[in-house]
């Protein structure tokens, strides 16, 4: 009787359920890092994304200020004042912040405005309350998105 119990006892050892636990412990210490990687460099790429625009943006409205005789300097601050999103809500997408624009233009002591162009944009971009501070961007080169992200007040 007693042999009989023992024989049709069904169910897992501790040693399986040990070895079971060691497994998915393994894979977990593999598979997180990798996640954990492309999380971040979807982040980045949504940075680079924002950045272009601004770059764009910025190309854009000083080339407008040049085509309607503006000085260097004013052609400067208008695409500055084009480029922040301060009262303007999502101008560069949902929950998109770009503050505090400082554009070069090249060269920048040119006496006649056609002559000159956006050489670089820097700026505080925010996406969804994390700000990554002094994102350059400069044409036909890959935008640098420095790794410290803080929470934006």
């Amino acid at each position: 009787m007693l042999r009989e119990k023992l024989r049709n006892k069904k169910g897992f050892t501790l040693i399986e359920i040990i070895v079971v636990i060691v497994i998915l412990a393994v894979l977990m210490a593999v598979a997180v890092p990798s996640v954990m990687s492309y999380m971040n460099e979807g982040q980045k790429a949504k940075y680079q994304s924002v950045a272009r625009t601004v770059l764009v943006n910025a190309q854009t409205e000083y080339a407008k200020a040049v085509a309607d005789g503006k000085s260097i300097a004013d052609a400067t601050k208008a695409a500055q004042d084009a480029t922040n999103t301060d009262g303007k809500k999502h101008s560069y997408g949902e929950g998109v912040i770009v503050a505090n624009t400082a554009i070069t233009t090249t060269p920048t002591s040119a006496t006649v405005a056609e002559n000159t162009d956006v050489a670089s944009v820097t700026c505080n971009i925010t996406i969804d309350k994390k700000m990554k501070t002094d994102v350059k961007i400069t044409p036909f080169k890959k935008v640098e998105v420095p790794d410290a992200t803080s929470d934006a007040e």
